[in-house]
């Protein structure tokens, strides 16, 4: 499972991706943190990973999602 992210390239990109979901591929951020982290996220955490998403779509940046994750989640773990 591949951990990149990135906007579609494109109208075609954007819909094939579309449609995939609407069939039932792909998975809920939250599901994805758990793979990640090994454990279910709290709300909260899940909200930090998709404000993280959103601001990197805004900005049409593309990055490894599941290196974010443990980082976000390693900083958030020193924290507490």
């Amino acid at each position: 499972m591949s951990g990149f992210v990135r906007n579609p390239a494109d109208d075609d990109e954007r819909k094939r991706l579309e449609q995939a979901i609407e069939a039932g591929a792909g998975m809920s951020i939250a599901d994805f943190i758990e793979t990640v982290i090994g454990e279910v996220p709290d709300g909260e955490f899940v909200q930090i990973v998709r404000s993280r998403l959103e601001m990197a779509s805004n900005n049409d940046e593309a990055f490894e999602l599941k290196a974010e994750i443990e980082q976000l989640w390693n900083w958030r773990q020193e924290m507490a």
